[in-house]
């Protein structure tokens, strides 16, 4: 025949047991369920050229270096625009020169694609996974072992 303090052991591994079992169903689908990654691309990119009194420089000459090269170049609209259409496999230092009648003005970008991430490794997930299931074991615990001791 059980003791009391036995039978009280038994209900709180049950709980315990079940509190685990549904963690470890409940965790997966909402640690992936909402995750969201985003990336860019720059397909093209419209230079305002202008000058101190905000008047749109017209026709003036851009130059496009890529990493310190010669890269494209070309005139601006009516407007003081210019459309930039960097290739597919364009990354890196962007550097734009526009000059006419003694102004020149520069713009320095950089296009290259950051390649740290801040997604952790598969070991470092399972490492996390546990650390989780761990902590709700603990709490799990806690709140069994206060709720026996009010008993």
């Amino acid at each position: 025949m059980p003791h009391g303090g036995d039978a009280i052991e038994d209900k709180m591994m049950k709980r315990l047991i079940l509190v685990l079992i549904i963690s470890l169903v409940l965790v997966p689908g909402i640690s992936d369920a909402h995750r969201m990654l985003m990336g860019y691309k720059v397909n093209e990119l419209q230079l305002k050229v202008f000058y101190d009194d905000g008047t749109p420089a017209q026709d003036v000459n851009i130059e496009v270096y890529s990493d310190g090269k010669p890269y494209a170049d070309g005139v601006t609209d009516g407007e003081g625009s210019y459309l930039f259409r960097p290739k597919d496999n364009t990354t890196g230092d962007i550097t734009f020169v526009s000059s006419s009648a003694g102004h020149r003005a520069e713009l320095a970008l950089n296009l290259a694609e950051k390649k740290e991430s801040e997604e952790l490794s598969i070991p470092m997930k399972i490492a996390a996974g546990f650390g989780y299931l761990l902590g709700i074991a603990g709490l799990a615990m806690i709140y069994i072992s206060k709720k026996s001791q009010k008993v």
